[in-house]
């Protein structure tokens, strides 16, 4: 008996670890449920990339109901996956586990994506629709610089964008920059990987501006600008805001600009408000051979040196009126003209008044200063192929009686007439109009002044002329004061006949006195007449029906049969 009580003992104390494997204990029964977890989680995950969608066996409710665990004693699980992944998983998520669901909730977003139309379009035809949106024109101010849209921005919309945008060097090719002072060393790194991901041979535009501008004026960007220069042999267009402190580098980098076509310029704006003595010489892009578009702003145009004599396209802001005849008068093969924000000459700046025939010009635009100024200015033109005239200022309507000499004196046939920004008279632009009758385009905006039923009853007349020349047109022989070479006298009557017969397009804009009567009549005859006249008779029958009637008017109101012609009238084509 004594030799059978250890070995009976032995035994059951060898047998009690082989008991305790039978009964799984609570521990256990939790980590096997976090199994059947994983499974299902990776099961689910399986199914969405291969696109079979949800498992369709919801978990038991016992399973679903009997995973809570204590905070003393947490569920710990470590599991080794056939992909070589160990996984822990807790009451709380895991990064490994919140790495899984995010890539479920982002495959599932591609799913969703893939049938959206746009994502349906062949990546050609995709990348052509980013290019419209990137390199579409904007406002030359700094909050449309802020909100434009870039490569950048549409490649986080999602990944297929992405990819396309990322193998279409051409997007690329507009390099927008906006610098800030605390973003300069990783913008610096931003801009050289932008521009490597561009063609080697591309042409490029570069628009460059400064956030805090004054920062910037005793540190300019020397870096970027060297980098920039660089590839100044793939410039084709360029628009910057350019510090004085960088001519000299620009200048000692010898660059060469082969394809460059387009310029627009200005200085920093502590660059600018200082004397004409102070500033320096704009004397970096002399030598641009293949230059036709220039745009300069803010600066002194008798200290820039450019190839005026090659320039087609010439924008101008904030110059004096000698200015304007210094750069027309060596812009000979101009195409179009803007004279942006004229100055007033209250400084008493000399003028060099002369003779400026622009053979070539089609379209000039002249906005602000004084129409005393902008009078003396279209004294001395001669403009044979102007087909479009824009004035704006405030008292535009001094220069009124200089247009119809330019038109006579040039020969042209003037057929877009723009009026902006001025108190209007109505008389005084009756009487221009009359002498103007190639006119097909009118548009007027007034700043103030209202129209009245005067100049509706004179689009309605039968052609009779009820105007006359203004007595201080030049006459036979006169010469205006200062002037190098003769101006040809002005019409000294004024044109007989039918009220701008030709006009087919005509827009106002401004606050009217009109009655809706006299405009039901005008519409009936100028835009709603019957082919052959419409039962006028005399000159009148040959005026051109008006396609096109635009009326903004703010302060009336007027009948729904009324606003349904001008709504229909209204609409271009």
């Amino acid at each position: 008996m004594e030799e059978c009580t250890p070995t009976s003992s032995t035994s059951a104390i060898a047998s009690k670890p082989l008991a305790m494997e039978g009964t799984p204990d609570a521990p256990q029964r939790r980590t096997s449920r976090l199994k059947r977890q994983v499974k299902r989680r990776l099961k689910r995950l399986v199914d969405i990339i291969l696109c079979r969608g949800r498992p369709s066996d919801p978990p038991a409710p016992s399973e679903a109901s009997s995973t809570t665990a204590t905070s003393e004693n947490p569920p710990q699980l470590s599991l080794t996956l056939p992909l070589s992944t160990t996984i822990t998983l807790s009451p709380t998520p895991s990064p490994i586990l919140r790495k899984v669901e995010h890539q479920i909730q982002a495959q599932e977003r591609r799913i969703q994506n893939a049938g959206l139309p746009v994502n349906n379009l062949p990546p050609e035809l995709l990348a052509e629709v980013f290019a419209i949106v990137c390199f579409s024109p904007i406002d030359a101010t700094n909050t449309a610089r802020r909100t434009r849209t870039t490569p950048l921005t549409l490649a986080k919309i999602c990944s297929h964008w992405r990819h396309v945008i990322l193998s279409t060097p051409h997007l690329w090719s507009w390099v927008l920059i906006r610098l800030y002072e605390s973003k300069y060393p990783k913008q610096l790194d931003l801009i050289k990987d932008w521009i490597g991901r561009t063609a080697p041979n591309q042409p490029l535009t570069i628009e460059l501006s400064f956030e805090d501008e004054d920062v910037w004026k005793d540190k300019p960007p020397h870096e970027l600008i060297k980098y920039l220069l660089s590839q100044s042999h793939r410039w084709h267009s360029i628009d910057l805001t350019l510090p004085e402190a960088c001519y000299n580098e620009i200048k000692a980098f010898n660059a060469e600009y082969p394809i460059l076509t387009n310029i627009a310029l200005q200085p920093l704006l502590s660059d600018a408000h200082v004397s004409q003595a102070e500033r320096k010489r704009l004397d970096v892009f002399e030598n641009v051979p293949q230059l036709s578009q220039l745009r300069l702003n803010g600066y002194y145009l008798d200290d820039c040196l450019v190839p005026w004599s090659q320039l087609q396209e010439l924008v101008l802001q904030h110059v004096y009126i000698d200015e304007c005849f210094f750069a027309l008068n060596q812009t000979i093969n101009l195409v179009s003209c803007t004279l942006s924000t004229m100055l007033l000459n209250d400084c008493n700046r000399p003028v060099a008044k002369r003779y400026l025939p622009l053979p070539r010009l089609e379209s000039l635009r002249m906005q602000g200063a004084s129409g005393k100024d902008q009078g003396m200015l279209v004294q001395h033109l001669v403009v044979p192929s102007l087909s479009e005239f824009v004035l704006s200022s405030l008292d535009a309507s001094v220069a009124f009686d200089d247009i119809p000499g330019m038109v006579t004196r040039s020969g042209c046939l003037l057929r877009v007439f723009e009026l902006n920004g001025l108190d209007l008279s109505e008389a005084p632009l009756v009487d221009l109009l009359r002498d103007l009758p190639t006119i097909e385009t009118l548009r007027i905006a007034p700043n103030s002044s209202d129209m009245s039923n005067l100049f509706l009853e004179v689009l309605c007349d039968n052609g009779a002329a009820t105007g006359a020349a203004s007595a201080s047109q030049p006459q036979q022989g006169q010469t205006a004061e200062g002037d190098v070479s003769p101006v040809s006298p002005a019409p000294t009557t004024a044109h007989v006949g039918p009220f701008l017969p030709n006009l087919q397009h005509l827009e106002y804009d401004g606050d009217a006195s009109f009655d809706e009567e006299t405009l039901m009549r005008m519409i009936k005859l100028r835009c709603e007449r019957e082919q052959g006249g419409g039962g006028m008779t005399g000159s009148a029958a040959f005026l051109r029906n008006m396609d096109v009637l635009k009326m903004s008017v703010q302060n009336k109101s007027y009948s729904a049969e009324c606003m349904g012609v001008l709504e229909r009238l209204g609409q271009v084509g």
